[in-house]
């Protein structure tokens, strides 16, 4: 009888820990120097990274990245190098080559007039896992953004759907 009273009171005591914990409530991230803001499972690490154009030339290009579960949520910006011009079709090629993928899907999109591309790809880990990589790249007036959502492939399904479009969706521009 004792156990049978110690186990029911176990169940009890995790039932309403589960109860009393709220869902996973998202918040929304601001970026001043990046003029954007949108909506995350969690405060974003942020950074910088350099990189060069096909010619060479130097640029920078910032980050704010959650890893969330299984899960990643990257934004990441950059402005034109002076005399060079944006190309979706060069992005894609990139990204693609860059994590050895395959693409699965591919649109033109908008956000507040401004060009934008939106891909689907596939790609695999060193230890061989498939993971789904959603992008958005949009150009706008002379600065590229690029939003990616990454998952593990057995993931897939309407609850990365919905957080997928939750965070591609929040995505607005601020005002200068």
């Amino acid at each position: 009888m004792k156990k049978c009273v110690t186990a029911i009171l176990l169940l009890t005591l995790v039932a309403s820990l589960a109860l009393g914990q709220k869902p996973n409530e998202w918040i929304k991230y601001n970026s001043t120097e990046g003029r954007y803001s949108v909506m995350l499972p969690s405060q974003p690490t942020t950074g910088t990274q350099e990189s060069a154009t096909a010619d060479g030339a130097k640029f920078t290009q910032y980050k704010a990245t959650v890893v969330d579960g299984g899960t990643v949520y990257l934004i990441g910006y950059f402005d034109h190098v002076p005399g060079t011009s944006f190309s979706f079709d060069r992005a894609r090629d990139g990204m693609v080559g860059a994590v050895k993928g395959t693409v699965l899907s591919e649109s033109n999109i908008t956000l507040a007039a401004n060009p934008g591309r939106e891909l689907k790809l596939v790609t695999k880990d060193e230890e061989g896992t498939d993971y789904l990589l959603r992008a958005r790249f949009y150009d706008v007036d002379q600065r590229v953004y690029i939003l990616q959502f990454i998952y593990p492939k057995t993931m897939d399904g309407e609850a990365m759907s919905a957080a997928g479009s939750k965070y591609f969706d929040s995505f607005q521009l601020l005002k200068n």
